[in-house]
C-alpha cells in the first residue's frame, strides 16, 4: 500500500514539475501579418443573441474613461484608478468574469503576451468583485496584468457599450488605445463563451513597435 501511495505522489509530483516547466516554455507565434476582423455580427450567449449597453466601439471611437477597482483582499483596502493612470499604448481586455474557462486560460495567455511586451500596460477589467480579482491572481500567479473591477458601478461597461444587459456582466473584448484613448484595434467575441483571436491582437500590438 506504501509503495502505490509512493508511485501516486510520485506521479503527481513530476506532473505538476512538467505542468510548470511547460508554463515556463510557453511562447507565442506571433503572425506578421494582422486579418481584418469583423465585429458586425450579433453578440450572442450560448446561440442567443443579447443587447450590449450602446453600440458597439470602434476603430477610430474614443474610449470612455471611469474610475475602476483594484483588486484587494479587503474592501477598506480597495483603491481606485483608471485607464488614463498608464500611459502610451494599452491592450485592455474585457470579461464577464475571471472564474471561469475560457477567460482563465486567456488570462493566462495574456500573463505571458505582457512579458514579451514590458512597455505596453495589459489591462483585464470585469466585474467581479476586488477581493475574487485578488484571490484569482494569486491562485495563479498573475503579476504582468492589471486586472481591475468595474463592479461597484458599472459605468465603464455602460457608456463603452461593453456591458451585457441580460446578465450584468462585460461582454468579451480586446482593443488596443492610444495615449489619447483612441481605439486603434477593437475585436468583439461574437459569441461570449468563445475566445478571442489574441494572436491577432499580439500581432497589431506588434506592429506599433515598428
Amino acid at each position: 500500500m506504501k509503495k502505490i501511495l509512493l508511485l501516486i505522489i510520485s506521479a503527481l509530483f513530476l506532473f505538476s514539475c512538467n505542468s510548470l516547466e511547460n508554463t515556463q516554455k510557453m511562447s507565442f507565434d506571433i503572425p506578421e501579418s494582422i486579418s481584418q476582423v469583423d465585429n458586425s455580427w450579433d453578440i450572442t450567449v450560448n446561440g442567443e443573441t443579447v443587447k450590449l449597453s450602446g453600440e458597439k466601439l470602434q476603430v477610430w471611437d474614443i474610449l470612455n474613461d471611469f474610475p475602476l477597482d483594484k483588486r484587494a483582499d479587503f474592501f477598506d483596502q480597495v483603491e481606485t484608478t483608471s485607464i488614463n493612470d498608464y500611459s502610451w499604448y494599452r491592450l485592455i481586455e474585457t470579461v464577464p468574469s475571471l472564474d471561469t474557462p475560457v477567460c482563465t486560460m486567456q488570462t493566462k495567455q495574456l500573463e505571458f503576451a505582457a512579458k514579451e511586451f514590458p512597455e505596453i500596460t495589459f489591462i483585464i477589467v470585469s466585474n467581479d468583485t476586488p477581493f475574487a480579482l485578488q484571490r484569482f491572481c494569486s491562485a495563479n500567479d498573475i503579476d504582468n496584468l492589471q486586472v481591475f473591477s468595474d463592479a461597484r458601478t458599472r459605468e465603464f461597461g455602460k457608456q463603452n457599450s461593453l456591458y451585457l444587459e441580460d446578465y450584468a456582466l462585460l461582454t468579451r473584448s480586446i482593443m488596443i488605445i492610444d495615449s489619447e484613448n483612441v481605439i486603434q484595434y477593437i475585436e468583439y467575441a461574437n459569441e461570449v463563451t468563445s475566445e478571442l483571436d489574441l494572436m491577432n491582437a499580439l500581432a497589431f500590438l506588434k506592429s506599433t513597435e515598428k
